[in-house]
């Protein structure tokens, strides 16, 4: 009985509540920027002390790495999904463009993309955040890389150009988009720019 009080003691408290704390850093670092908030403030709205935050994360670094991971698995895996359904590129295409304008809500096209955020600012955090950013870029390309691999192995996209550049210029396109939007561009704006920048990718009907 002495032996399970002392590995209570010890444990984490019930208190501590790590999924909140990391979605409300999450949102404080997307609304305001990864470099705009302080780590006191995040854990004063998270009501969490310094040594409970250093327990569970070892510093900033960790949970930097452990919101990258939140905000991949939350939200940039929606687009990742996309690319999996049993669709023709066309249509992919198509509801790509719908997640991004139309299908995500008002909080989330204000804030812009938080893995953008951070990659604009890679240097300025520890190296556990950068290598996280990398992965998550990584993975992104490489997903996409294949969704077009198999348009091309089903005949669905016959332009000569490269698997690598097609997804780079698809995820560039896409990152635009989401990034006028959280800038003020009128939706109807970024539509008909995304429309007219992915139209060069269709198949064409004779």
């Amino acid at each position: 009985m002495n032996n399970q009080k002392i590995v209570n003691k010890k444990g984490r408290p019930k208190t501590l509540d790590l999924e909140k704390l990391k979605y409300i850093a999450m949102y404080n670092y997307w609304s305001n920027g990864p470099t705009n908030v302080s780590l006191n403030e995040i854990c004063y709205k998270a009501k969490i002390s310094k040594p409970g935050f250093y327990r569970e994360f070892g510093g900033e670094d960790g949970l930097m790495k452990s919101v990258l991971l939140l905000y991949k698995n939350s939200l940039i895996q929606q687009i990742l999904d996309i690319l999996k359904l049993e669709k023709t590129f066309d249509e992919t295409l198509d509801l790509l463009m719908a997640y991004v304008i139309e299908n995500r809500d008002k909080e989330q096209k204000e804030n812009g993309c938080l893995l953008a955020k951070f990659r604009q600012s890679r240097k300025k955090f520890g190296k556990k955040t950068q290598e996280q950013i990398d992965i998550i870029l990584e993975e992104r390309y490489l997903v996409f890389e294949l969704w077009i691999k198999k348009a091309k192995s089903k005949g669905e996209f016959s332009l000569p150009l490269t698997s690598n550049f097609v997804a780079n210029y698809i995820i560039s396109q896409l990152d635009y988009a989401v990034s006028g939007l959280a800038n003020g561009e009128k939706n109807n704006n970024i539509k008909n720019v995304l429309t007219l920048a992915l139209s060069v990718l269709r198949k064409k009907i004779s």
